[in-house]
């Protein structure tokens, strides 16, 4: 008569093998590119202060420069504006309903 297959209980059966996990980390390649962006970031950077004072020509046109960016961006302030009210006004409205339902159902005696 043949021998029988050996079975185990779930807490007895043999461990796996399991592969290798992989390396988690840098590779030498990229520690070398953080290096060499560390080292950019402490070299002192040299600010060329103007010899002359500031002009009148310099600020116009620094006034204009600003004045284009502010009529660049005054559409989308307006915009964003528009949308906060709105929302605003819509929880507002909808707090206003809540409490006219909940006064008349007699959940709330004002």
């Amino acid at each position: 008569m043949a021998k029988p297959e050996k079975r185990f209980r779930a807490d007895q059966r043999p461990k796996k093998v399991r592969p290798t996990p992989v390396k988690r980390g840098l590779t030498a390649a990229e520690e070398a590119a953080a290096a060499s962006f560390e080292a950019s970031l402490n070299t002192p950077r040299v600010v060329n202060a103007p010899a002359a004072p500031i002009s009148i020509t310099s600020r116009t046109a620094s006034t204009q420069r600003l004045a284009a960016e502010v009529s660049a961006e005054l559409p989308v302030v307006r915009r964003d504006l528009r949308r906060i009210l709105a929302t605003y006004g819509a929880l507002l409205g909808l707090l206003a309903a809540i409490w006219i339902v909940a006064t008349l159902t007699g959940f709330i005696s004002a």
